[in-house]
Parts: C-alpha cells; structure tokens; sequence
C-alpha cells in the first residue's frame, strides 16, 4: 500500500512538472515573438530570455555598442567562418538544411501567397514555398533586438556571396546592389554608403548574425509580422524597376541627338529582356516639355511599373558667327597687323581660337588668317581672310620683337651676343637681414623638424618642399620666444604658393605674391608672445595638406624685437601639431639642396652711369661678379654656401637709364620662371610658360622718350636655375 501510494505520488510530481515545463516553453516562446516584434513595432517583452545577453525589457531598445564575440574574437577568425554554411562545412547549404519531414502539415506558406518565406521566431525554422529549413542558430535576441543567421538568408533569397580577405568584409551581390557587412559593426554598406542597423553584427558559435529587420530591408525583402501565429511573412517575388536618365543638359529642337543611360534593374537579380519606351526621339522636332517613360519585363514575365521623365526641349540654336578684320590687305615686312574680332552670338561665344595671327611676317607672300568661334552649345563658325606681304621691309624679326613684345612676354634672339655685351658693375651695398633656409632635406620622407634656429631681429624665411610620403603632408612655421620677457613678432610680407605638383610654378607664384604684399599697406599681422610660448606663423600654409609629390613655396618677411627661435616642421596631416612637437627629431639634409642660415640677405645694387645707350648686362648670382652669401646650418654645425642666392632679396636702382631703351631679362643658368618688381609694378617672368633657354628673353620694362630712372626689386626664384641676366639695348627707330 505504502508503494502504490509513493508511485502515485511519483506520478502527480511527473505531471505537474510537465506541465510547468509547458507553461515555461509559453512563456519563452511569448518572450521570442515580443523580440522578434521588438524590430517591427512596440510589444513589451515580458520575461527573460535564456538564449538573450541582456535582461532588458524596453524591445526598442537598439544594440549599438555590443561588439561580444561568442567562440572567440573576430580578428582571429577564419575568413569562410562567420558565413555558416561555406564551402569547408556544408558544400550544399539548401541540401544539408533541408529537412526530410513533409513540411506542408506544419506550415502551408501558401496562405501568405506565391513566392514566400515564412520565418518562425524564436527559432531556427525557415519555411519557403512549403520546403522547411533549419539555420544553424536560432533568432536570438540581443538587448530587445532579434539576430538572425546572414548566410541562411543569402541561401534562401538566392543572392551571391563573397568574402573580401582585405578588409574581413561579407559581400552580397544583389541585381545592381552590392551589400557589405563586417563582424562587430552596427552598419551595412550599400554601394558604397553605410547604413546604421538595430543592433550591432557578431559572431555566435561559427555563426554571422546580423539584425533580422535591418537585414530584411537592406536586401529590399517586403515583410510582415502575423502577430497571431508569430511568423515573419518574407514577400520573395518582386518586380523590375524601370529607370534611366537622360542627357545632355542642354536639349536643342532639331539639332541635338538625345543620349539616353539605361539604369533599370531588378532587385532579385534576375535579367531584363524587354524594353517598352514612349515619348522617345532621337531628335525633338519641336520644343517645349516632353514625357519620356520606360517600362522593362523580365526573364519570368514581369513588368515594371513605368517610369518617366519630363524634359524641356530648347529652341533651336543659332550658331555663332565668325568675323574678324585687319586694318589693311597688305603689308610690309615687319609691319604690324591689328586684327579686331567682330564675332557674334545670341548667347555668347564661349571658345575663340585664332590660326596664324601672327602680330608681324618677315618673308613676303601671301597668308591665310583664320578664326574660329564655338558658342555654349558647341556649334562653331569660322572665317578665313588671305593678306598679302610685299618685299619692302619696314623691320627686321629682332627690331620687330624688341618693339613690339608685350611686358612679360617672351621673343626669341641670338642669346650667344650676351657675352659681348658690356657688364655693369654695380655698387653692393649689404642691408641687414637674416635669411633662413629652409629647402634640404626637399623632398620629405617622414614627420620631423626640417630646420631650425634662434634669430634676432629682421628675418626672411625662404621655404621649399615636396611630399615624398605616401600620406598626406602639413608644413608649419612656429616661432617660439625663448626669452625672459614678452616678445613681439611681426609678419612684414609674404607670398605662398602651393599645393602643386609643379615645383617652378610654386616657386614663381611665391615670389609674385610676395612682391604683391610689399604694395599693400601695414603689418600684416602681429604676435605678443610671453616667455617660453609658441605660435603657428603663416598659419594659411597648414590649412591645406601635401598630398604625395606636391610643393609648397613661402618668402616670409618677419620682425622680432628679442629672440626668437624658428622651426620649420613636417607632420603626417592627420596628427596634431602641438602634441606632437616636444617628440619631434631633427631631420638630416639631402646633400643636395641647401639648408641653412644666413647674413646679408638683402643687397642693395646702384647703378649711377647712363646705360641703355648702348648692349649691356647686369649679372645676379654668377658668383663671380655677384657672390654667394654664407652661412652655417645650426642643426649639426656645418658652414654652407647659399649657391644661387635664392633667398636674396636684390634692390636695384638705375640711376640714369637711357630714352627708348629695352630692358628683358635672360635665363643663363637653365629653365626659369619667376618675378620682379619694376617701379612698384610685378612683371611675371614670363607671363606664360618658362624662359626655356639662353636664347628667349622676357621684356621688363621700356623708358619711353625721355632718361628715367628705374627702380626694380628681384629675388631667385625657387625650383628655377641661376645665373640670369638683366639686358639693357637701344629700341630700334620706329618707322611709319
């Protein structure tokens, strides 16, 4: 009796057990479904889950910070693990998932419609078009957020998969669409651009889980939540979107052949094999607003909504019409031809181009003019007019281009003639100013302090340097007062040019910009600093970083009232430069180029005879009539010579300077590009192009009828050779 009674007990304790193991599932499955709906709309979580990292009950709560890793950290994971399902595990991922048990009398997916996939939450079970499937982990909720298995997804919608190795990216390729996601990121990238999910990716027992509702509506999958039997009811078909553009901006009736750029696409990848459009033409005969829309079927018969675009057909143009006149039919040799553009557009012509306008010809014939003018819309017009030269000469090549040569511009002579010319000898007179350089090492290889020293007074800073790093590079000038009392800094003037890849352009705009500042009024900017404070010079030569193989030119004029000591640095753009400096070493010279401080950098040169009477020359940097100034590089000690003395500021003053004479200036060292002041006015040295050879002069200057005296300030500019010369000729007589 006493057994049959402890049996019976046995059995009541079984079946109250079972029961509340019953009641426990119900209560998890509630909590599953809530968290599944946790992504969908606002249903409160009732109970924790088992399977859950978080006790939160707020399910709109997103997970934007968790970066946990189950079975190990992402780093050091086997590129084909995270994509569950890969060619090392499961050869055929819909095989070895499908399950062998007829799924129909469980879920009928088609009760949703065609085409499904029927996803049950809290689970592993995937049913699609009545075919069951089982994920490797289950929907897993994560701080009120449902996660679910990527690569199961990527099978059941029948995308394509990658791994990048470079960058531990899974790639999913989808029609136009290229999908990105990385382990322990709470965003995707779609072509490029990142979207934010609910919740942050990781990896669960081998498994890449991603955000179920963030994943559903990166892969443009339709979905609803069946709250009554907690399925996530996933739309599999879709449509083609139709879509194009079309060009150019500019349509003109008549006259322009519509371009159009087909962009349709279907968002399951499937191929496009039909094309109705309407309101198409090759040409507009009319103007005014027309509808162009396109529908596309694809390869299972469906078609697209249509799609269009409205556009406004213009006018027909009128082309442009070229015309031009001479001031005369025929001319000497030598003689000057005024050509006048008389041209005309309704709109404006927007590209002129000129065929043998020469200014003068030297052999007697006949010769064809041509011009040709292209309006907006890129109808062109042209006018041709033959004008006849005679045998008379009213001037020769050589009278005709020291004559007639704009400022700046450069005509051709024998430049072997230099050498007979007479050679001025000017009084030097050395005015006190401090020249820093800062130009070795020029090409920079790595963060550091390219020069540096302490300078009282007057100081001109000459800097020239290239990124030779393959990241981006910032060049600063920091002045640091390194006395016991307030200092005060002055920028006086200054020309920065850069950034270029082109080291004479940097090098002549500098000096341009430079010689532009000594017009303005004024101090252009000033600094007290206390003892031991640091300031950024010029701080607009660090808004702008080097990119690899680009030059930044500066000439800087400073002024300070005590010591001060001035660094030259180079630092990788995308650290900061005060935190960085105190940890900085001193880079060494190239060998090549010259770093280095320097005395006397200003020279004063006085002409006081009568010159342009006749040939003669006024020599800068030969270091023979006009020497080198030497210094000391003060970062390892070493004497230097600043050869070619860039840096130099030359003033020059030509006391007496003949009527009717031509000043040019000549290149004898190699290529040249730069600038001079001439009586307050910045010449280009040439306008255009270089100065390329010992043979081409640029003009300067002509004294009209009358002795003048002439003022010109110069300075070598930097990525140019030297010596180089100053020309002084009697124009020719001019003829009528």
């Amino acid at each position: 009796m006493n057994n049959k009674s402890n049996w019976k007990r046995m059995l009541i304790a079984c079946i109250v057990a079972v029961q509340c193991t019953a009641l426990g599932s119900m209560a998890f499955a509630q909590t599953g479904f809530a968290a599944v709906n946790g992504d969908l709309s606002q249903y409160n979580q009732q109970s924790s889950n088992s399977n859950a990292e978080s006790n939160s009950t707020d399910p709109a709560r997103t997970d934007t910070n968790n970066t946990s890793i189950t079975n190990g950290n992402s780093s050091s994971v086997d590129p084909t693990q995270g994509l569950e399902g890969s060619a090392s595990e499961l050869p055929n991922p819909d095989e070895a998932n499908k399950t062998t048990t007829p799924t129909s009398k469980s879920i009928d997916t088609s009760i949703y419609g065609n085409d499904v996939l029927v996803i049950v939450a809290n689970s592993n079970i995937m049913v699609q078009n009545n075919v069951e499937f089982k994920a490797p982990e289950p929907i897993t909720i994560k701080n009120g957020v449902s996660f679910v298995s990527l690569r199961t997804l990527v099978d059941r919608f029948g995308f394509k998969l990658t791994y990048d190795q470079k960058t531990k990216e899974s790639i999913i390729t989808s029609g136009n669409r290229e999908l990105r996601y990385k382990i322990g990121t709470n965003t995707y990238r779609v072509n490029g651009e990142a979207t934010k999910m609910s919740g942050t990716s990781y990896l669960q027992k081998n498994t890449f889980m991603v955000p179920l509702t963030s994943a559903l509506q990166a892969f443009q999958m339709p979905y609803k939540f069946d709250n009554a039997t907690k399925r996530i009811i996933v739309q599999m078909s879709a449509a083609p979107v139709a879509k194009f553009s079309i060009g150019p901006k500019d349509i003109l009736a008549t006259q322009t052949e519509v371009k159009v750029k087909d962009e349709s696409f279907h968002p399951r990848g499937l191929k496009i094999v039909d094309y109705e459009w309407s309101g198409l033409e090759t040409y507009y005969a009319e103007p005014g607003s027309h509808t162009v829309t396109l529908r596309v079927l694809d390869e299972k018969g469906v078609w697209s909504e249509p799609y269009s675009v409205s556009i406004n057909v213009l006018p027909a143009n009128l082309p442009p019409v070229a015309h031009f006149t001479t001031d005369k039919d025929t001319y000497k040799m030598g003689e000057i031809i005024t050509y006048t553009d008389l041209s005309t557009d309704d709109e404006g012509i927007e590209k002129v181009e000129w065929n043998n306008n020469k200014k003068a010809f030297f052999e007697p014939g006949q010769y064809t003019v041509t011009l040709r003018v292209t309006d907006k819309h890129g109808f062109a017009n042209e006018m041709s007019k033959t004008i006849t030269i005679t045998n008379e000469t009213l001037y020769t090549f050589e009278e005709f281009n020291q004559l007639f040569t704009g400022i700046g511009e450069v005509y051709i002579f024998k430049g072997s003639s230099i050498v007979d010319m007479k050679q001025i000898q000017p009084k030097l007179t050395h005015l006190q100013r401090t020249l820093y350089r800062t130009n070795s090492p020029e090409s920079v290889k790595q963060d550091g302090i390219l020069y540096k020293d302490k300078i009282a007074g007057g100081t001109r800073i000459l800097l020239h340097h290239m990124n030779a790093t393959s990241k981006n590079m910032k060049l600063y000038i920091i002045a640091k007062n390194i006395s016991d009392e307030n200092a005060t800094v002055r920028v006086e003037h200054a020309g920065t040019a850069g950034p270029s890849t082109n080291p004479q352009q940097t090098g002549k705009m500098a000096a341009v910009r430079y010689f532009q500042s000594y017009r303005e009024n004024g101090t252009m900017s000033e600094q007290v600093l206390k003892p031991n404070e640091s300031t950024l010079l010029l701080p607009s030569l660090s808004d702008r970083a080097l990119k690899p193989n680009e030059v930044y030119t500066s000439y800087a004029d400073f002024y300070g009232d005590d010591n001060l000591q001035y660094q030259i640095v180079a630092l990788d753009a995308s650290k900061n430069i005060w935190k960085e400096l105190p940890y900085l070493s001193e880079l060494d010279p190239d060998g090549t180029h010259i770093r280095g401080t320097f005395n006397n950098a200003d020279r004063a040169f006085t002409v006081s005879e009568l010159i342009g009477d006749k040939a003669s020359r006024l020599v800068f940097a030969d270091n023979k009539t006009d020497t080198y100034i030497q210094g000391w590089d003060t970062m390892n000690g070493d004497s230097r010579i600043n050869a070619g003395n860039y840096g130099v500021l030359y003033r020059v003053t030509l006391e007496r300077v003949a009527p009717n004479t031509l000043i040019s200036f000549n290149a004898r060292g190699g290529t040249y590009s730069g600038a001079i002041l001439v009586n307050g006015q910045t010449v280009e040295l040439p306008t255009k192009g270089l100065l390329n050879n010992s043979n081409e002069a640029g003009v300067v200057y002509r004294t009209g009828d009358r002795e003048e005296k002439v003022e010109m300030w110069f300075t070598p500019a930097a990525g140019s050779s030297m010596p180089v010369n100053l020309l002084f000729a009697p124009l020719p007589k001019k003829h009528s």
